[in-house]
């Protein structure tokens, strides 16, 4: 029996050699064989922007006229890999436009150009009532669903909009073109 231990003794040391000589051998063609991952990564602050324009020709007899809408979409990138939250642990928040936060940056658009936001708002629904423009193709539809708070359910607005489109029904804008001197149709072009 002591033949047994000897034996596997040498065994064992075989086992040992063989393995520190194998991982040597293939740490060599493993190192050779290995390429380093590659992976983008975007310098700090970094952004990736989508920008779409729409442009619709409007008919005129001696001119060439387009009207212009651009949408524009920036996103910040992660610096790192790290910052990635998985699809499935992100939950998706779910954005709410309303009339109400349309009317608001509306308003302040027309404020930073130096005109009565509110007042401007009302003539625009006013006029939206009065000359309706929404079979003039898809821009048009826009324009009627935006400026015409009637044709969806009730959102709470104020009793000052409601009043503004029916007065545009009843064909009386003229109250509303004295408070503000800019129309959305003077935006446009000339109403025949």
């Amino acid at each position: 029996m002591a033949a047994r231990p000897g034996k596997i003794l040498l065994f064992v040391l075989a086992l040992i050699s063989r393995d520190v000589l194998s991982k040597t051998a293939n740490s060599d063609i493993a190192e050779i064989l290995h390429r380093p991952i590659r992976s983008l990564t975007f310098p700090e602050n970094s952004n990736m922007g989508i920008f779409v324009a729409l442009s619709v020709p409007l008919e005129h007899p001696l001119n060439s006229v387009s009207l212009s809408y651009f949408f524009e979409a920036n996103y910040g990138l992660p610096p790192n890999i790290t910052y990635f939250e998985p699809w499935l642990v992100r939950k998706r928040r779910r954005r709410n436009i309303d009339r109400t936060a349309i009317y608001r940056v509306l308003e302040g658009k027309f404020e930073s150009s130096g005109y009565p936001g509110r007042e401007c708002l009302l003539r625009a629904i006013c006029e939206t009532s009065e000359y309706p423009i929404r079979h003039n193709g898809m821009i048009g539809d826009i324009v009627h669903v935006i400026f015409t708070p009637s044709t969806s359910r009730c959102e709470g607005l104020p009793q000052d909009v409601a009043e503004a489109e029916l007065a545009g029904r009843d064909g009386s804008c003229s109250e509303y073109r004295l408070q503000c001197p800019l129309g959305l149709f003077d935006l446009i072009g000339v109403l025949v």
